[in-house]
C-alpha cells in the first residue's frame, strides 16, 4: 500500500504486528481510486468467513450498524477525509474491510495508519531539517521521548483549512495513548475545531486513561468517545470529552445513549448542538497576558475616563477582556509593556510581539494591528475596533491663501467702476470747457478729483457753479456706496475659512506646517507607504524636521488651534483634546485627511493556543449583542459637532495686511522714482554742464 504525507510517498512493509488477514485488506485498499471509492480486483482473494456481499459472520456484534453510525457521524460534521488509526493487532480484517467499504461508498477518503506507519520516521528527519531553515519561531518542546511510554511518531499533520476526521480504534494501548500525548503537545496541538477525533472502545474503564495530564483535550477540541456493546444486541453511547486544563480531570457529557443505527446518532448530534457551548466555565485558571501602556508618564488607571484619550485602545479593549474573564470564570496574570512590538533588523520583535515570539504570553488584553509580519508569530482571534490616524487641521483663513482685496467685487463690478471713472472724468472736462464760469483748476485736476473721490479723500478745489457741485456730490455719493460695500465684504472675508485644502497634494502645497503624534506605528507606516502623494508629503514636510516633527497630542493640537499647523494624530484621541480645549467657533472648520489606511485591530494569542476558538466565539458574541458598541460609545470620543457656524473675534495680522503693505511699498518706490525724475529735469542744465566739463578734462 502506498501512503502519501506532505508530498512524500512511502511503501509500508508488513511486519509481525499486522496479521495475515490484513494483507488481503491492504491489497484491496491499494486499488482505491482517487475519488475515494474502492474498486475490487476480480482475482482478489477474500478471507474465509466472508461472502461476496462482504457479510460478517452471524453473531458478530458489529454488523452494519457500527459502520453506518460512523459514516453518519462524519457526514454530519462535513468530513470527507478520514485518518483511520489501528494500533491493535487483534482487530479482525473483515471488520476493517467493512469500515473501509462504508467510508469509500460515501465519498470519504480514508488513509490507514498502523503502528508501523506511526513509527516509520524515514522521511520525518528530512522534513524537520527543511522546517528548521524557516525563520518562523518554533513553540517550546513539551513532548520528550523515552523508551517506555513516549516515542516520536510520523504523525505530523499540516495546518488544515478543511475538515479532517481521525478515527482511533480501541485506544487502550500504549501506541494509542502515545499518539494522544503526541497530538496534545504544544508543538503539535492537533485537537482543534476542524479535526474531529472519535475514539472507539468497548470498556467504559478506558475513559480513565484520558485523565493523563499529558493528554490535554482543550475546550476547542472536537473529541468524542463512542462506546459500543461487546455482545449482542448491538447498542452504543456517544460521549463528549474535554479538559479545562491539562492538570484538571476530564469533563464528560453524554451526547446520546441507546444508539442502534445511524438515524439515532444523527438525531443525538443535532440535539446536542455545538460542543463548545457547554464549555463556558474554565474554573478559575490563570492565563499570562500582556497590555501596552505607551504613555506611562501620563497614564493614571485603566478605568480613568477623565484621561481616556491616553492609551485609549488599551483601555477600551481591556474592558472587553474583563467581560471575557467574567464570562469564562478565569483570571489574568498581566505583564505591562510600552511598545506593541515591531520587527527588528535581526528578525526578532520587541515589545508585546516579542513576548509572543518567545511564547511568554497566552494572549493580550488588548487589540493590535493585524499585520502580515505579526501573523507569523501569533494568531488573531477576533477583530475589535479600527484606528483612524488622520491629519487634523483647520482650513487656513482666506486671507492666507488669496488676495481678499480683489475678491469683494465680481469682474463686471470692477468694469463698471472703471466705466464710472471714465464717464466722470469726461463729464468734468466738458463742464470745464463749456461752463460760463471760470475754474481754479487745470484739466488734469479732473482725473485727480475722481481718484480722490474713489478713495474717500475729498477735493482741494472749491467748485462754485451749481453744475460742478452736482458732479462732485454725485461722484462722492457713488464712491461712498462702493467703499461701504467693499469694506463690509472685506470684513466678512477676513473671518471666512478657505476650502483650498481638499487633498494631501493640496496640503503639501499649502503654508501649513505638519507635526506627527509620537507613536511608533506612525513612523513605520509613513516609511512603508507606497502612495506617491503620501511619500512626497512625508519627505517634504515631516522627514526634514527629524525628531522635532513628533510630539504629544496636547502640544500638537494646541499648535493647530493657534496657528497654521496640521497634526497627524489618532482621530479618537484628537477629538478628546478638541472637546476639552477648543472653543465652539474653533471646532468649526476642522478637516481630516488620512495619509494611509491602518489595518483592523485584533486580539492576539500565541500560536497553538488551545482556547482560541472559545475566545473567538465569545468576542464575536460581544459584538452581536452590542457590548463592543457600548464600550466604543463610552470610551472612544466622537467628532465634535459645530454648534455655531458664526466665527468669533478674528485678529488681523501681517498676513492679512500683506497686500496693503505691498501697495504701500510700490507707491513709495514709484514716488521716489518720480522725485528722481523731477530732480533730474530741474537740474538738467547743471548736469549737462558737469558732464561736458568732465569730458573736456579727459581730453
Amino acid at each position: 500500500m502506498q501512503r502519501t504525507r506532505k508530498g512524500h510517498s512511502q511503501s509500508i512493509s508488513m511486519n509481525s504486528l499486522i496479521f495475515p488477514e490484513l494483507l488481503v485488506l491492504l491489497l484491496l485498499t491499494a486499488t482505491t481510486s482517487m475519488s475515494g471509492h474502492v474498486s475490487l480486483p476480480a482475482d482478489a482473494a477474500i478471507p474465509s468467513g466472508q461472502q461476496q456481499q462482504q457479510q460478517l459472520p452471524k453473531g458478530d456484534q458489529w454488523g452494519n450498524q457500527l459502520p453506518d453510525m460512523l459514516v453518519a457521524y462524519y457526514r454530519h460534521h462535513g468530513v470527507h477525509i478520514l485518518m483511520l488509526v489501528v494500533c491493535h493487532a487483534d482487530i479482525a480484517a473483515s471488520r476493517l474491510h467493512l469500515l473501509l467499504q462504508h467510508f469509500m461508498a460515501h465519498d470519504i477518503y480514508v488513509q490507514l495508519w498502523t503502528e508501523h506507519c506511526l513509527n516509520d520516521l524515514q522521511h520525518v528527519s528530512n522534513e524537520t531539517q527543511m522546517d528548521s531553515d524557516s525563520q518562523v519561531p518554533k513553540p517550546p518542546r513539551t513532548f520528550f521521548p523515552n523508551n517506555d511510554t513516549h516515542w516520536e511518531l510520523a504523525f505530523l499533520l499540516p495546518g488544515l483549512h478543511n475538515k479532517l476526521g481521525i478515527l482511533l480504534l480501541q485506544f487502550n494501548s500504549s501506541c494509542a495513548l502515545n499518539l494522544l500525548r503526541w497530538s496534545a503537545a504544544w508543538e503539535h496541538n492537533y485537537f482543534t475545531t476542524n479535526r474531529f477525533w472519535l475514539l472507539l472502545t468497548q470498556d467504559m474503564q478506558d475513559l480513565e486513561l484520558l485523565a493523563d495530564e499529558e493528554i490535554f483535550i482543550p475546550p476547542d477540541s472536537e473529541l468524542r468517545v463512542l462506546w459500543h456493546s461487546p455482545v449482542m444486541p448491538f447498542t452504543a453511547s456517544l460521549l463528549d470529552v474535554y479538559k479545562v486544563a491539562a492538570w484538571k480531570p476530564p469533563k464528560i457529557r453524554l451526547v446520546g445513549q441507546q444508539l442502534h443505527n445511524s438515524r439515532h446518532i444523527t438525531h443525538a448530534l443535532q440535539h446536542f448542538g455545538s460542543a463548545i457551548t457547554y464549555r463556558q466555565n474554565l474554573e478559575g485558571i490563570i492565563f499570562n497576558t500582556g497590555i501596552v501602556i505607551a504613555f506611562p508618564d501620563l497614564f493614571t488607571t485603566v478605568d480613568d475616563l477623565s484621561m481616556r484619550h491616553i492609551d485609549i485602545f488599551s483601555k477600551v479593549n481591556h474592558r472587553l477582556m474583563l467581560e471575557l474573564a467574567n464570562r469564562f470564570n478565569m483570571s489574568y496574570n498581566t505583564y505591562q509593556t510600552v511598545n506593541y512590538g515591531w520587527r527588528q533588523p535581526n528578525g526578532s520583535f520587541d515589545g508585546l510581539m516579542g513576548r509572543f515570539q518567545r511564547y511568554e504570553l497566552d494572549f493580550a488584553q488588548l487589540a493590535t494591528f493585524m499585520r502580515l509580519d505579526r501573523i507569523a508569530i501569533c494568531d488573531f482571534v477576533a477583530e475589535t475596533y479600527r484606528v483612524r490616524a488622520g491629519i487634523m487641521f483647520r482650513q487656513p483663513p482666506l486671507s492666507a491663501v488669496a488676495n481678499i482685496f480683489s475678491m469683494p467685487f465680481q469682474i463686471d463690478v470692477w468694469i463698471s467702476i472703471i466705466v464710472l471713472v471714465v464717464i466722470t472724468v469726461v463729464v468734468m472736462l466738458l463742464e470745464m470747457l463749456f461752463s460760463p464760469h471760470t475754474h481754479k483748476m487745470s484739466y488734469m485736476d479732473s482725473l485727480n478729483f475722481v481718484w480722490g473721490a474713489m478713495c474717500q479723500q475729498g477735493f482741494y478745489v472749491d467748485v462754485r457753479n451749481r453744475s460742478g457741485r452736482i458732479i462732485v456730490f454725485t461722484t462722492f455719493v457713488a464712491a461712498l456706496f462702493l467703499f461701504t460695500s467693499f469694506s463690509a465684504n472685506i470684513v466678512a472675508l477676513l473671518q471666512s475659512p478657505s476650502d483650498a485644502i481638499q487633498t494631501l497634494g493640496d496640503l503639501g502645497q499649502s503654508p501649513l506646517e505638519i507635526g506627527v503624534q509620537d507613536t511608533q506605528y506612525n513612523k513605520i507606516y509613513f516609511t512603508e507607504s507606497t502612495d506617491p502623494v503620501t511619500k512626497s508629503l512625508y519627505h517634504k514636510k515631516i522627514a526634514t524636521k527629524g525628531d522635532n516633527a513628533y510630539m504629544r497630542p496636547a502640544l500638537g493640537m494646541e499648535k493647530m488651534r493657534t496657528g497654521l499647523f496640521a497634526y497627524q494624530v489618532e482621530l479618537q484621541a484628537g477629538y478628546q483634546v478638541v472637546s476639552d480645549t477648543f472653543s465652539e467657533p474653533e471646532k468649526c472648520g476642522l478637516m481630516e485627511l488620512e495619509p494611509f489606511q491602518l489595518p483592523m485591530m485584533g486580539i492576539p494569542t500565541r500560536k497553538n493556543f488551545p482556547y482560541k476558538e472559545l475566545f473567538r466565539r465569545q468576542l464575536r458574541w460581544q459584538r452581536e449583542v452590542s457590548l463592543v458598541n457600548r464600550e466604543e460609545r463610552k470610551w472612544i470620543p466622537q467628532k465634535p459637532k459645530c454648534e455655531s457656524g458664526v466665527g468669533g473675534f478674528v485678529s488681523i495680522g501681517l498676513t492679512e495686511c500683506r497686500y496693503a503693505f505691498r501697495i504701500f511699498g510700490y507707491g513709495t518706490a514709484l514716488s521716489f522714482a518720480v522725485l528722481l525724475c523731477e530732480l533730474i529735469r530741474k537740474h538738467s542744465k547743471n548736469i549737462y554742464k558737469y558732464f561736458k566739463g568732465s569730458r573736456r578734462i579727459q581730453h
